[in-house]
């Protein structure tokens, strides 16, 4: 909130060194209390960056399972890569993967289960994981979904966690 108050350019340490210090014990604030281990926290190999949006949050993961995953599968498989979500996320996530280059037809909308207070349900989106890779597609993305704009979804979060251990694609939009 200071930062967008007074208008702050805050995207390296250089261009506001308060700023960035702000975002880094902000950050290990939030990793300790979320209870991440220490691998998390900027003094080790994690940290982070607070971004300006969930817009932009949800394009900065994606470009970076995109890249994680090109570098285990090669650059020339970005034809191939899969993103899955349920029907009620965020429209973000189609223009995230509009800018990330996923191709429109490896966009999954899989459908919510109303009965379940619109969240997705995780068989549905293991079942086309499983479709997508018996076709030599590459899953690398799940987004799932806490408190929709449409619908205020909550999808199950540990399983889709579960189903994520055994792909790797796995974030969480809100």
């Amino acid at each position: 909130m200071l930062s967008a108050a007074f208008n702050i350019v805050g995207f390296s340490w250089i261009t506001s060194p308060a700023a960035t210090e702000l975002e880094v014990i902000v950050l290990d604030w939030f990793a300790k209390m979320l209870k991440l281990p220490s691998q998390f926290l900027s003094s080790a190999v994690g940290g982070g960056v607070i971004q300006g949006s969930a817009s932009e949050a949800v394009l900065v993961v994606l470009l970076a399972a995109r890249d994680r995953t090109l570098e285990m599968h090669g650059k020339k498989s970005l034809e191939k890569l899969v993103v899955y979500a349920s029907d009620q996320t965020h429209s973000a996530l189609q223009k995230a993967c509009q800018i990330a280059g996923i191709f429109p037809e490896n966009f999954r909308l899989v459908k919510a289960d109303y009965s379940n207070s619109y969240a997705v349900a995780p068989e549905a989106v293991s079942e086309a994981i499983s479709v997508d890779l018996s076709s030599g597609l590459i899953p690398f993305f799940i987004c799932a979904t806490v408190g929709t704009t449409s619908s205020s979804a909550v999808d199950p979060l540990h399983k889709l966690g579960k189903i994520a251990q055994v792909f790797e694609p796995v974030a969480c939009d809100n």
